[in-house]
């Protein structure tokens, strides 16, 4: 497991600290508005992506980290998964073309259709294929690769606000070139054998997801929605500042939730031959993602418009407030992960998994849409940090009932 974490860290660098590496560019040659657009779209096509994934990297991960050393049904789960989400790639891009083409009160421009290929990519890297086989290693060092040459196409060919669809694009492009050659290592290592398409259940594989990916949804209406209706309570400067903070926010958090790849199909594993040491390893996570977490707020408390500064220009530094609030759902997020993904997921607690993230996107819709209009960026941060915390509060207290809270963190009978 050592090895794989250390691998998919170096992968979460070339996706969060490379891009880091931008920022102060891009912030700068597209300006506030134009960084704001930039932010948008982006925002935008994670939505696309997250129906493209469709829970995937959860439940076809913990299903072939359960039958990784069975090369047939490892097989099937495999075409199932990728056929499934070429169906809904297909779905999905159609709906951008609507979406572009409708000009729904003038926020989804053209530029939208620049990250098509993002959705693209997304059906051809197989991540969820390697982590549930243990192999990350091997594509680790092509997705580092790949990000690193994209780096100076940003500084060659993005001058000014006019070339925010050509910034989309390099950003959107490195998955589909790193997906292109995981599926010719795949083929040229024979990790699979060839099964016919009656044998495969694609509707089976997308209900035994769709729990994961409802979940996903709702919480992505508390987190990545936030962009989209502070551009329709307030202005673009104001999705600009959000952008700003929430980039660096995303930097930290995705550190940990690479981590938590590698984690989830060990845990998943563990609970079937060894449930003691399953919950150890989820009791270390919960503890150690908390005191890092605790002293990652500090030290942007402490430090905040020197970070803000470093990265971006000094029409940003109002994002230094936006950021220090964002700051405290870095701790709330990553223990709700916990909660939720490595204990009620995997315990089979698919119902309780799904419906609070539904209960609090409610909740978090019209406070932000409220707050956003009234206080712009720090608004929508504000309600974020709201609907993370009773997240987290619910998560514990339903934990608890189930009787798991005292098994994982006190001790107690082991299943």
């Amino acid at each position: 497991m050592f090895k794989s974490m250390i691998s998919l860290l170096f992968v979460q660098g070339s996706n969060y600290l490379i891009p880091l590496l931008t920022l102060p560019y891009l912030s700068r040659v597209l300006g506030i508005d134009g960084f704001g657009k930039y932010g948008l779209t982006l925002s935008t096509i994670q939505y696309f992506v997250m129906i493209v994934d469709f829970g995937f990297n959860l439940s076809a991960t913990k299903k072939i980290a359960e039958i990784q050393n069975d090369k047939k049904k490892l097989s099937i789960v495999f075409y199932e998964t990728m056929i499934a989400k070429i169906t809904l790639c297909l779905v999905s891009i159609l709906a951008i073309v609507v979406l572009v083409s409708s000009n729904v009160n003038h926020i989804f421009s053209s530029t939208l259709y620049y990250s098509i290929i993002m959705l693209v990519g997304t059906v051809l890297l197989p991540m969820w294929f390697f982590q549930g086989i243990e192999k990350i290693p091997v594509i680790s060092f092509l997705m580092v690769v790949t990000k690193l040459l994209s780096l100076p196409l940003f500084f060659i060919y993005v001058k000014d606000n006019s070339d925010i669809g050509i910034a989309i694009l390099i950003q959107s492009s490195t998955n589909f070139i790193v997906g292109f050659f995981a599926i010719i290592y795949i083929v040229k290592n024979k990790l699979l054998v060839s099964v016919k398409y009656k044998e495969l259940s694609i509707y089976k594989s997308i209900h035994e997801a769709s729990p994961i990916f409802l979940a996903s949804f709702a919480i992505s209406l508390y987190t990545m929605s936030t962009t989209i209706i502070i551009s329709l309570s307030s202005n673009i400067a104001e999705v600009g500042l959000f952008s700003a903070a929430d980039r660096l926010r995303g930097a930290v958090l995705g550190v940990f939730f690479i981590m938590g790849n590698v984690i989830y199909p060990r845990v998943n594993k563990l609970l079937m031959s060894d449930t003691r040491e399953a919950y150890r390893v989820i009791k270390m996570t919960f503890v150690i993602q908390g005191i890092l977490s605790i002293a990652i707020i500090l030290f942007i408390f402490a430090f905040n418009k020197e970070i803000v500064s470093i990265f971006y220009s000094s029409e940003y530094k109002s994002a230094g407030g936006v950021l220090m609030i964002l700051s405290f759902t870095i701790l709330l997020t990553l223990e709700s992960t916990v909660l939720g993904n490595y204990i009620l997921l995997p315990h089979g607690y698919k119902k309780e998994y799904t419906i609070l993230p539904m209960i609090v996107a409610v909740i978090h819709v019209p406070l932000c849409y409220y707050l956003s209009h009234k206080y712009g960026a720090i608004g929508g941060a504000a309600s974020i940090v709201f609907v993370e915390l009773l997240s987290f509060i619910i998560l514990l207290i339903v934990v608890a009932r189930k009787n798991l809270l005292r098994k994982i963190f006190i001790g107690g009978e082991y299943a």
